[in-house]
């Protein structure tokens, strides 16, 4: 067979070369190449999945954080107006030091009539209706004192009415006021029980 292939022209014996050497390549391919090449695109479709992820988490991560700073400056604000609003047990006091304001004023109180509360989602009026007597200026007076207080208190439902002068007042101009004192008692948010399991 050797003695056959080394009669055939050179071209013929470079073709019978170039085939089986076509084949081997093939076959190499085939066997081992191939397989490598689908494991190879198989890798890069499992990192293009894998940077997906990674984008989308740090974008949570990012929306994470915004969502955190935005909770911190809530919880400063929430803490900023818990301080001007009175606790429940702060409520008589701070009406005890409307009424104050109003005597230190130059105001007669004649009338204290506690009103019924107002409950809301977060918090509740305590609103207190006063009736006093003095000069206008004193009125002023009392409100511009009310408005200094640190704990919040509104003044609402005014009503002037004049009167007749007595005692020392009689050159002064003499008012009756009557109004409604109101303060605002914020609702902690307390622990709502969970219900134990249906029993089976």
């Amino acid at each position: 067979m050797a003695l056959e292939f080394t009669k055939l022209k050179l071209f013929q014996r470079v073709l019978i070369v170039g085939a089986i050497c076509g084949g081997l390549l093939a076959a190499f391919w085939y066997q081992f190449l191939t397989p490598m090449q689908a494991e190879i695109e198989g890798k890069k479709a499992r990192v293009g999945e894998l940077q997906a992820l990674v984008a989308k988490s740090e974008a949570r991560q990012l929306e994470l954080q915004k969502i955190k700073k935005e909770a911190l400056q809530l919880q400063d604000r929430l803490e900023m107006l818990k301080a001007v609003l009175p606790l429940e047990k702060e409520t008589d006091q701070l009406f005890r030091a409307v009424q104050r304001t109003a005597s230190v004023s130059g105001l007669k109180v004649s009338r204290v009539a506690p009103r019924a509360t107002v409950d809301h989602d977060v918090y509740t009026e305590y609103p207190i209706d006063l009736d006093v007597t003095g000069t206008y200026h004193n009125v002023g007076m009392f409100l511009d004192r009310i408005r200094q207080l640190p704990r919040i208190v509104n003044i609402g439902g005014l009503r002037l009415l004049g009167r007749a002068s007595e005692g020392e007042l009689a050159f002064t101009s003499s008012v009756n006021a009557t109004y409604t004192a109101t303060t605002f008692v914020y609702k902690e948010e307390s622990a709502v029980p969970t219900a134990p399991p249906p029993a089976k």
